[in-house]
């Protein structure tokens, strides 16, 4: 049985921390010790298997990252872990752990899950070139081929690179009568998720009789409440707050919409799909073109084209037979992205590499 360190920021709502979680209950699950290491100690949201060790730290963190700390905090959890393996996701994080565990002679590999055209403040950025250059990590796991060329040039030739997707987590099947909804799920504190200019293409819909539903996120979205009522759609335009049971949401929904300008892998697209919804998104730059194949298993419309996204609302709106096939594809997503494929490979990188 082989040991395997993952790290991530916490167990919180969130893209990263749900990656992370998702990544080391299929880790466990192919018969690997497993410890997950959160960099903060707060709200739980996921949920880690009961086999799966946790750590964290208990006096610190809690709402700003102590770099000290945290380091020499690091360095000791991961002596006692003595790991085969450690597994780290985020770029700036995974320079911390370099740091930590300079010298100890453990293999550490590692995953940025922003976008790879992210901009990184200039001190994050330049602490994590210098760590990097002094210990690289044994090697870099990408979500999509675009983020693996940009990465190959930001590491040293003698790193590992692989391109493994985030798994699909199950998803629960319910026999809810289908509503007029048009879905959106994320963080409202995230200029990058584009909520914004989904209202503005839910606005220009000429389909009448249709609701936009946001779900999940810990603020109440006054932005997105203020936008809706100056263009005339807040009565049309619903607010969940953060869900515990999304899976009832995907189900209730006819359409779900990914208006994102940047992501590093959405998730919750590739969620929506599995669960059977025709699905919309901007093709920004990394994510969706990897994921849908345009008119066979969703649509994907021009980059901050907001009229295009309002047609192409309109389009499955109007067009049942339409969303009955786009979903009846999507939702072979579950194989493509199946936790027991993604998690071999995973652990293949990670622990048999020569």
């Amino acid at each position: 049985m082989k040991k395997i360190c993952i790290i991530g920021p916490c167990l919180k709502m969130g893209g990263i921390e749900r990656s992370s979680c998702n990544f080391a209950n299929s880790l466990y699950d192919r018969n690997n010790k497993v410890t997950f290491i959160a960099i903060f100690n707060q709200t739980k949201f996921f949920k880690l298997n009961k086999g799966v060790g946790f750590k964290e730290p208990e006096d610190f963190n809690k709402t700003n990252l102590n770099f000290l700390k945290t380091v020499f905090w690091l360095r000791k959890v991961i002596k006692e872990e003595r790991p085969d393996s450690i597994f780290v996701l985020n770029k700036f994080y995974a320079a911390i752990v370099l740091l930590s565990v300079s010298f100890l002679n453990f293999p550490v590999y590692i995953s940025e899950r922003s976008s790879p055209f992210f901009k990184w403040d200039k001190k994050i950025d330049f602490f994590s070139r210098l760590i990097f250059r002094i210990f690289p990590p044994k090697g870099v796991v990408a979500q999509t081929m675009i983020a693996m060329k940009v990465q190959k040039k930001f590491h040293r030739n003698s790193v590992k690179f692989k391109v493994i997707p985030n798994a699909v987590r199950k998803i629960n099947y319910y026999n809810l009568k289908k509503e007029n909804h048009i879905l959106a799920v994320g963080r409202f504190n995230d200029p990058n998720k584009g909520f914004d200019r989904l209202i503005d293409a839910f606005a220009g819909i000429k389909s009448k009789g249709w609701n936009l539903i946001f779900a999940g996120g810990d603020e109440d979205g006054d932005y997105l409440k203020k936008q809706a009522k100056e263009l005339g759609v807040l009565d049309s335009v619903k607010f969940l707050g953060k869900v515990k049971e999304i899976d009832k949401v995907f189900a209730s929904s006819e359409i779900f919409v990914m208006p994102s300008r940047s992501e590093g892998f959405p998730n919750a697209l590739c969620e929506a799909m599995a669960a059977g919804l025709a699905c919309i998104s901007f093709d920004f730059d990394a994510g969706p073109r990897d994921i849908i194949v345009h008119n066979t298993n969703g649509l994907l419309v021009e980059n901050n084209n907001i009229a295009a996204l309002s047609e192409s609302i309109d389009e499955l709106i109007m067009n049942e037979k339409k969303r009955t096939y786009l979903a009846s594809n999507a939702i072979n997503i579950k194989d493509q992205l199946d936790s027991a494929k993604i998690g071999n490979e995973l652990m293949d990188f990670l622990l048999f590499q020569k």
